[in-house]
C-alpha cells in the first residue's frame, strides 16, 4: 500500500521516468511502474512497464535510485512530481 505521507524516494504504485544514459539504456520518455523498493544502500527500485504497454508481461528491471529522473505520485485529490 502506498504511504500517503510524501517521501523523498519512490514507493510502489508510483510512476517514474529514468534519466537519459541510465544503466539499462532504457528510453527516458517511457513511464515505468514502481513495484518494489529494496532498502539497500543506495536503494534499488524494481520497475515494470505500465499495464497498457505492449511488453508489460515481458519486462522488469531493478535500477538504483540515481537512475530515476522524476517520480509521479497520485493520491486522492493530489498529484506530486519530484526528483529523488
Amino acid at each position: 500500500m502506498v504511504d500517503p505521507t510524501p517521501t523523498d524516494r519512490p514507493q510502489p504504485y508510483d510512476h517514474v521516468h529514468l534519466r537519459p544514459g541510465n544503466r539499462l539504456d532504457a528510453d527516458p520518455h517511457t513511464p515505468y511502474l514502481v513495484v518494489d523498493v529494496l532498502d539497500t544502500h543506495p536503494p534499488v527500485i524494481e520497475l515494470w512497464h505500465l499495464p497498457d504497454h505492449p511488453h508489460h508481461q515481458d519486462w522488469a528491471a531493478a535500477v538504483p535510485i540515481i537512475d530515476i529522473a522524476h517520480v509521479i505520485r497520485v493520491t486522492s485529490g493530489d498529484t506530486r512530481t519530484w526528483t529523488p
